[in-house]
């Protein structure tokens, strides 16, 4: 059952990360758990969640429903805001090592720098049904509100969990890392509007935000 708006307060209900690595799988079901998936985005998942064992802002890694450019998986990785295109399970560690832990563009594929600004939407209903009946709407509304504004330099992307789906529909903007919850199509107009064209936060859908980047070891 969906909880109503406020049941549970939404600042500080970010755990603390540093940098957020999103895998392009070009489809929108996921397994219940990443870890669980086949090939490369289970173990991509498992490396990264391997990360976070005593670390208090370790980085995150979830899929999104955008294809990869060509042969192999692209990445998209905030707040640098970089897309690597064809990496497969030789070029991974590279990506791992270089940027995820060390925050330094890796060579080990090609890439390219991102423009303006990233929306994700957790719609993940394999791992919590109140994502997959909350998502879609507010992603459908966001970008309907994005296209009246006339908003091209946004790119709406639907996501794997990204965690509190209590919270959800899960709202996050990149590349700053603005986290908003409890978010309803209704509210897409004042997102848009606040956020992507005033660059103000909106305070009473406010979940938290990114630590900042952090340098490697």
């Amino acid at each position: 059952m969906s909880r109503q708006r406020g049941e549970w307060p939404l600042p500080g209900t970010v755990k603390p990360y540093h940098r957020h690595t999103f895998v392009c799988t070009g489809e929108s079901s996921w397994p219940p758990r990443l870890e669980e998936a086949d090939g490369l985005l289970g173990r991509m998942a498992r490396d990264v969640r391997a990360l976070r064992a005593g670390d208090e802002a370790a980085p995150k890694l979830t899929a999104t429903d955008e294809a990869p450019e060509g042969a192999g998986c692209d990445l998209l990785i905030f707040p640098e805001g970089v897309r690597y295109s064809g990496v497969d399970g030789a070029t991974w560690p590279g990506i791992l090592r270089d940027h995820i832990q060390g925050g330094r563009i890796s060579a080990a594929v090609p890439h390219r720098l991102l423009s303006g600004l990233h929306i994700f939407v957790c719609i993940h209903a394999n791992r919590d049904e109140r994502c997959g009946r909350c998502g879609p709407p507010v992603r459908r509304a966001i970008e309907a509100a994005c296209a009246t504004e006339d908003l091209v330099h946004v790119t709406v992307r639907a996501t794997s969990h990204v965690g509190g789906h209590k919270y959800a529909a899960n709202v996050l903007v990149y590349p700053e890392g603005v986290w908003y919850g409890y978010v309803r199509p209704e509210d897409a107009d004042r997102i848009v509007r606040e956020h992507l064209k005033e660059r103000r936060i909106v305070e009473d859908l406010w979940r938290g935000s990114m630590a900042p980047a952090r340098p490697g070891p």
